[in-house]
């Protein structure tokens, strides 16, 4: 697999000179973890995803991360491939001079099982750029790419960080973009997420943008799941 790019999210993180990432926000997460089994995220009593906002959903996979999806989810199939099929044009076949009716016909048969197998080919062909399009580029995962990179560009413009120890600058986490999943196989275009503090964070950085975006965790990290 071949990691894009990782960003991290640190403690002494701020925006407009408020910090992101405090005391009693690990402790509000770690609460919040706990109570609900890593299934939710903390959020304002009664809040809900407004109409017309984009979701974030996160799903954990075997692979020991969350996967990321803008407006849709890991499950997303491609979309039917359209191909209209035509036919073999008989018309513009011409019978040569002093060709046996057996002779037209073997030719003219050879004629059109080359033209069948060429429409065959380009079908597929057709098929498979189709699949790998969406893989790349309309697929919930490859969706969330560029999405989350703007987010993490305009994070880093509008940041500052407060001078002091190395330990003000622990990481919370990272997201992380891949860009195709082994050599010869550039399908896989995704973002993910190392754990549940990261979501968290990310939303905070969401709010803080006023990005009109939730994090939603669909599936959760089965160890938090087997928490409380």
């Amino acid at each position: 697999m071949s990691d894009l790019s990782r960003r991290e999210f640190l403690k002494s993180l701020s925006i407009g000179g408020v910090v992101l990432f405090t005391p009693e926000w690990f402790k509000l997460v770690a609460d919040t973890k706990l109570a609900t089994q890593g299934r939710e995220l903390p959020a304002k009593a009664g809040e809900k995803i407004k109409p017309g906002w984009s979701v974030i959903n996160a799903f954990w996979t075997d692979n020991g991360y969350f996967e990321l999806c803008l407006n849709g989810t890991i499950y997303d199939e491609v979309p039917e491939f359209e191909y209209e099929e035509e036919e073999f044009d008989e018309d513009n076949f011409r019978r040569y001079k002093n060709e046996t009716d057996d002779e037209y016909e073997e030719r003219r048969e050879e004629a059109r099982e080359e033209w069948e197998q060429e429409q065959e080919d380009e079908r597929e062909t057709l098929e498979h750029n189709h699949e790998d399009d969406w893989y790349r580029h309309s697929c919930p995962g490859a969706r969330a790419v560029p999405y989350l990179q703007e987010v993490l560009d305009l994070l880093e413009e509008r940041s500052t960080t407060s001078e002091g120890s190395d330990e003000d600058y622990e990481e919370v986490g990272a997201i992380e973009f891949y860009d195709g999943a082994c050599p010869g196989n550039d399908t896989y275009y995704a973002a993910t997420a190392n754990d549940y503090e990261t979501l968290a964070a990310l939303q905070v950085v969401l709010n803080k943008l006023r990005k009109r975006c939730r994090v939603v965790i669909v599936e959760p990290d089965v160890k938090d799941a087997k928490q409380g």
